[in-house]
């Protein structure tokens, strides 16, 4: 398994904006894939940045993703640095993937200096988060889905 960062690879960015699109996208219809997929390209390449896909590779299969983003709830605009779309393929799921893009992520901001990551989650990922240190806030509708949003507090 290695982590790194987005480049510039179409067929990719493809798959991952497909992977957000049948995961979440498709919950709220005026989100089209094409959308995520404009969404997501101005992130590769952005390993010296706050904003960009982490992603995981078991050999050359790419398995897994996060994202980096700026104030991801209209809701919360105060809340600025968000780890969003933590996505691991299905047949790849409880085997640690997540965990270590969770880590990966939180190692990212914190080399940035960034005190503060949110995120939000639907009630059956809570769990995988309390145990990387992120605690909850408050609960939230998101595209007319019901989460709760939580803060980690990085030490630097």
């Amino acid at each position: 398994m290695k982590i790194s960062y987005l480049s510039k690879n179409a067929e990719e960015l493809q798959l991952i904006a497909t992977w957000y699109f049948e995961e979440w996208g498709h919950l709220n219809s005026s989100i089209t894939r094409d959308k995520i997929f404009d969404s997501l390209s101005s992130k590769i390449d952005k390993d010296d940045d706050f904003l960009c896909l982490l992603i995981m590779r078991e050999g050359a299969k790419l398995i897994a993703v996060a994202d980096l983003k700026y104030r991801e709830h209209k809701d919360y605009p105060e809340y600025e640095h968000w780890l969003g779309g933590v996505f691991v393929k299905p047949d790849y799921r409880g085997k640690g993937y997540a965990s270590a893009l969770i880590e990966k992520a939180k190692d990212h901001t914190a080399e940035l200096g960034i005190m503060n990551l949110y995120l939000q989650c639907e009630e059956h990922n809570e769990s995988l988060y309390l145990k990387h240190g992120f605690k909850p806030l408050h609960s939230a509708m998101h595209s007319g889905v019901s989460t709760r949003v939580f803060k980690s507090y990085t030490d630097t």
